[in-house]
């Protein structure tokens, strides 16, 4: 969907209402956008501006020492006043056209489109797989777009106004997809209550999202480019991303309470909050400090020599043609590793590790197969069927044994995708409570936005998530609060020297403090021997797992450890 945000500069009074453009002065700056495109932009119960751009757009404004008007109203007219120079600036999804009509600013965000449906209509992998189907898009967005230029046949377009509409036409019936994009459709979704209505796609349409000035004002697009700098930079930027689009509980629907001014001197923070702020600034600069240590090291062999592109080379073609036929017959194998209460050392559950045995090359360890998975974005795959069979061990363990957890390792992308998310909330049926999702961060998110969204409907149903190998790859803290994890698990490389280390101690012990602040138990993976046990338990790490409790082992050696713990 476009969005559209017109923000006029004018009075300071009239700086949240939709104001003429007669009213503005030179002084202001006015942004145009659509009224009803929560959590980005819209008009709120107050009738007042709201959501990310608006946000955005003040701090752009008040940078620029000008005065911002809103005027928000329907998309088709913002990129008809933008173009008559009405308005000055409507944040829109960059396009070729657009790029040849107006002036576009730097990228504020990447954002994506998907094909949402009802959860019975059949999946499209690509746009040029549709046939013979109604499809519903926002009039002259850039799905509509997208969709004139790719012009299938059989195809009917249904063109409407509003960009949450298309989906409440999927939920009546009235077509078959909306082309929307995924934080509308998601928001959509859940606001409305649109039950049985998924995406059905891979996302589409990747795109630069930028502010679009009227023509023929290259200074105000070099200003807007130097505060969106600015804002980068002081962190503003962020924290508007994490308060709209990185919390799924801000929706932007609801009238929310606008903050006080700020007081020339805070007031001090509470005790706990004080805790946590230093905590994760100890984090932030430790984990900085000595990430130069922690990255990996290239080692021999197909499956860590690092690549310019995400697709697989001509070797790890073959190698990943074999594994998705090992998948399909079931021939993966897999090891456990216990996880213990540190305080009272009984079992807690165990961590699924998975082996291959290939024909050719013997066994191999996952480091030597699972990047090929990545790199070729397949590696859903495994993880449903690792959900499938750690779940089914799950059922077989000792009722007595439990309350106990399987833990699987889960990229942070996987959960980016809904028909992934659909089929772990079916594989754990009744038995979500003894699955944990282990989170890691081999890469950036690249749709916090849809990861977001899946947090809730896993921990609907008793599925929990804890961050795995927390401070050695792309975790952050913008990402901690995003995940809210019931366990933060600490990587090895920092429990493995922790003893020598007085940098590693201290921040272990941040580590484990900050988790507690934020109601999560801790773990320590990577346990060698008994002093380091010691010293974490008396540091209050609430979890172990390493080679000095156990090393992995088949599941029947496990089930044997369960009843000889009964």
């Amino acid at each position: 969907m476009a969005l559209t945000l017109a923000l006029t500069i004018a009075v300071p009074a009239a700086a949240d209402t939709a104001t003429s453009s007669a009213e503005a002065s030179r002084d202001s700056l006015r942004f145009g956008g659509d009224a009803n495109y929560a959590p980005y932009h819209f008009i709120d119960a107050n009738g007042r501006a709201d959501g990310f751009d608006v946000e955005l757009a003040r701090g752009i404004a008040a940078d620029l020492g000008l005065d911002p008007v809103f005027e928000l109203g329907e998309w088709e007219a913002a990129l008809e006043r933008l173009a008559r120079g009405e308005i000055d600036v409507v944040p829109m999804f960059w396009s070729a056209e657009r790029e040849r009509r107006y002036g576009l600013s730097e990228p504020i965000l990447l954002r994506h489109h998907a094909l949402f449906g009802h959860y019975e209509t059949p999946t499209v992998a690509a746009l040029e797989g549709l046939a013979n189907v109604r499809v519903a898009v926002q009039h002259a967005g850039l799905a509509w777009e997208t969709m004139q230029e790719l012009a299938r046949p059989g195809v009917t377009l249904v063109e409407i106004d509003n960009e949450s509409e298309t989906l409440e036409m999927v939920a009546r019936g009235e077509v078959d997809y909306a082309l929307a994009p995924t934080g509308i459709g998601y928001h959509a979704i859940q606001q409305s209550g649109l039950r049985g209505i998924v995406a059905l796609s891979p996302p589409l349409l990747e795109r630069k999202y930028v502010f679009a000035a009227r023509p023929g004002q290259p200074a105000l697009v070099a200003g807007i480019n130097a505060s969106l700098e600015r804002l980068r930079r002081n962190g503003e930027q962020n924290r508007l991303y994490i308060e709209w689009l990185g919390n799924p509980a801000a929706t932007g629907v609801e009238p929310r309470r606008r903050a006080a001014p700020v007081p020339a001197v805070a007031p001090a923070a509470p005790p706990a909050l004080a805790a946590v702020a230093v905590l994760a600034a100890l984090l932030v600069a430790g984990i900085a400090l000595f990430a130069w240590r922690r990255r990996p090291r290239p080692t021999a062999g197909r499956a860590t020599t690092p690549r310019a592109a995400d697709a697989p080379g001509t070797d790890d073609a073959l190698i990943l043609a074999e594994l998705r036929e090992a998948i399909a017959r079931q021939e993966l194998d897999f090891a456990l590793q216990p996880k213990i209460d540190l305080r009272s050392s009984r079992l807690l559950g165990a961590e699924l590790l998975v082996r291959w045995r290939h024909p050719r090359l013997g066994a191999l360890e996952p480091d030597d197969f699972v990047p090929i998975l990545e790199r070729a974005r397949a590696i859903g795959e495994m993880t449903l069927y690792l959900v499938r069979h750690g779940v089914a061990k799950c059922r077989s363990w000792p009722d007595s044994a439990r309350p106990l957890h399987i833990a699987i390792n889960v990229s942070a992308n996987d959960l980016a995708d809904p028909r992934l998310v659909d089929a772990i909330i079916e594989a754990s049926g009744e038995q979500g409570h003894c699955l944990m999702l282990e989170i890691t961060e081999t890469e950036v998110m690249r749709e916090p936005e849809r990861v977001a969204e899946a947090l809730p409907r896993l921990r609907r149903h008793g599925i929990g998530i804890s961050v795995d190998d927390f401070g050695a790859g792309h975790s952050s803290l913008v990402n901690l609060r995003r995940l809210a994890p019931e366990e933060l698990k600490i990587d090895r490389s920092f429990v493995h020297a922790l003893r020598a280390s007085r940098s590693d101690r201290a921040i272990v012990r941040a580590t484990i403090d900050l988790g507690h602040e934020l109601g999560a138990s801790v773990a320590a993976e990577g346990i060698e021997d008994e002093a380091t046990r010691r010293w974490l338990l008396e540091a209050g790490c609430d979890v172990g797992q390493g080679f000095v409790i156990a090393r992995p082992m088949p599941p029947d050696e496990f089930l044997e450890l369960l009843r000889a713990q009964d």
